[in-house]
C-alpha cells in the first residue's frame, strides 16, 4: 500500500502538466482577493440557553509572484484568553508562502493551524489545493491525499469541551468568547493523516457563497475519504472550487467530531481596480451603482472584522480605498456607514456591536483615507434588518454586514 500511495504521489507533477486550458476564473488567484470562512470546532448549535457566536477567519491574498503565492489570514480570540496574549503581539495576523510548484502538484493540505507554525511548508498547499489533485479526482475519480491537523492529542474532538466551557462562562445577554484563536495556544501537536480521497457524485455541485457582496452560485468538486493517523481514523469531507487556476477549499468537515470551517463570502477587485465597479462589483467600487439607483443604499463588501468586535481587519482596506475615491468622485454626496449584526447574542447587545462598527469603519475612512469627517455619519442597525435567515451559517454572515446610504430624495 506504501508503495503504491508513493507511485501515484510521484505521478501527480505529470498529472498537473496535463491539466488543460481553461477560461478566466470566477475567483480569480489574485492580489486583494479575499475570503471570510465560519470556523466550527466541535461546538453544538447552543449550550442551554446560550447561542454560540461564529468564529470566523479572514484570509488575503497579499502577493502573487513567479515562484509563490503569499497569504494572509487573521484570526479572533476571547478577550481574557491566554490566546489573546499570543495574537496580540502579530496584530492577529499570520502569513503563510505557498510555491508555485506545490500549487501545481502537492497532495498535501494543513487545515488547522498553531501559532508557532513556520511561514512555508513545502510540498503542500494552504487554503486550497493543487490543480493536480482536482485534475486526478476530475478524471480518475480519486487521488491520495494527506490531511495535516493540528489538534490535541485526544484529537479533534477535545475542542468540544472547550467551546461547552467558554459557553457556560458567558455573561447574561451576551454571547460566548468564540474559539477561533484560542486554538492556537493549546498544547497540540500536528498530525498528518493519510489515505484516499474519492470524488463523490460525477459533476460540480453548486455552492452559493457571496461573491462581491452577492449571493452567488460557484461549481465546487466534492471529495470524501477514510485517513488514518496511527490508530486513529477520521472521515472529512472537502469541496474545492472546481477551478485549476484557484482550487481554493470553499469547506472541509469532519462529521464524527462535529468540526468544520466554510467559506461564506470572497471579495476581490473589479478589473482595473477602479471604483466604478467594473460592472462586477468588488468592495466600495460596487457601492457605485447602489448609491446613484433609486435606493441610494448599497451593501459595502469586502470589510472585515475580528468575531465579536468592532476591530476593522487590515484586510479591508482595498475595499475601504475604493470607496474613498469614489466618495473623492462624488463631493456633494454625505453618506452613512451603517452596520448589521446576525441575532446571536440580544438585542442590546447587537445594536452596541453594530454602532461601534459602524463608527470604527467610519473612523477609517476619515483618519487613514482621509475622507472628510463632515460627509460621513455612522449608525448601527443591530439585528433588525436581516437580509437572510439566521439559521444557517451562510444567512447569518451575511446579515454581519457594513451598508452606506445617502439621502437622494
Amino acid at each position: 500500500m506504501t508503495r503504491t500511495l508513493t507511485i501515484l504521489l510521484a505521478a501527480l507533477p505529470l498529472l498537473a502538466a496535463l491539466v488543460p486550458a481553461r477560461a478566466a476564473s470566477v475567483v480569480p488567484l489574485s492580489q486583494g482577493l479575499a475570503f471570510t470562512s465560519t470556523q466550527h470546532m466541535g461546538l453544538i448549535s447552543s449550550v442551554g440557553s446560550v447561542p454560540i457566536a461564529d468564529t470566523e477567519a479572514v484570509y488575503s491574498v497579499t502577493g502573487v509572484q513567479a515562484d509563490k503565492v503569499s497569504f494572509a489570514f487573521y484570526l479572533s480570540s476571547p478577550e481574557d484568553s491566554s490566546a489573546r496574549k499570543i495574537l496580540a503581539k502579530t496584530k492577529n495576523r499570520f502569513e503563510r508562502d505557498v510555491n508555485r510548484t506545490d500549487l501545481q502538484s502537492a497532495a498535501r493540505l494543513i487545515i488547522t493551524f498553531s501559532s508557532d507554525d513556520p511561514r512555508l511548508f513545502p510540498g503542500q498547499t494552504f487554503a486550497g489545493t493543487s490543480a493536480a489533485v482536482l485534475q486526478a479526482l476530475s478524471s480518475q475519480g480519486q487521488v491520495p491525499f494527506v490531511l495535516g491537523v493540528n489538534e490535541p492529542d485526544q484529537g479533534l474532538g477535545a475542542f468540544a469541551g472547550i467551546g461547552a466551557s467558554l459557553a457556560k462562562s458567558t455573561p447574561a445577554g451576551g454571547i460566548p468568547a468564540n474559539i477561533g484563536g484560542f486554538m492556537m495556544s493549546l498544547g497540540v501537536s500536528r498530525h498528518y493523516y493519510r489515505g484516499t480521497l474519492k470524488r463523490v457524485g460525477t459533476a460540480a455541485e453548486p455552492f452559493s457563497v457571496l461573491l462581491n457582496g452577492k449571493r452567488t452560485t460557484v461549481p465546487a468538486l466534492h471529495a470524501r475519504g477514510d485517513m488514518t493517523f496511527v490508530d486513529r481514523t477520521i472521515t472529512p469531507e472537502l469541496w474545492w472550487l472546481d477551478d485549476p487556476g484557484n482550487p481554493m477549499t470553499l469547506k472541509w468537515v469532519v462529521s464524527s467530531v462535529n468540526c468544520y470551517e466554510i467559506v461564506t463570502r470572497i471579495d476581490f477587485a473589479p478589473p482595473g481596480g477602479d471604483a466604478s465597479g467594473g460592472g462586477g462589483g468588488g468592495g466600495g467600487g460596487g457601492a457605485a451603482a447602489g448609491l446613484t439607483g433609486k435606493d441610494c443604499r448599497s451593501e459595502l463588501s469586502g470589510v472585515y472584522f475580528t468575531t465579536a468586535s468592532a476591530e476593522v481587519v487590515e484586510a479591508s482596506l482595498p475595499a475601504l480605498q475604493r470607496f474613498a475615491a469614489l466618495m473623492a468622485q462624488h463631493p456633494d454626496w454625505v453618506v452613512t456607514v451603517e452596520g448589521h449584526t446576525d441575532n446571536v447574542g440580544s438585542a442590546e447587545y447587537n445594536m452596541d456591536l453594530s454602532t461601534r462598527r459602524a463608527n470604527a469603519v467610519r473612523e477609517v475612512l476619515i483618519s487613514q483615507l482621509k475622507v472628510p469627517a463632515n460627509r460621513l455619519l455612522a449608525k448601527g442597525y443591530g439585528l433588525t434588518r436581516p437580509v437572510e435567515t439566521n439559521a444557517t451559517d451562510e444567512g447569518r454572515a451575511h446579515n454581519r454586514r457594513v451598508e452606506v446610504s445617502r439621502s437622494c430624495h
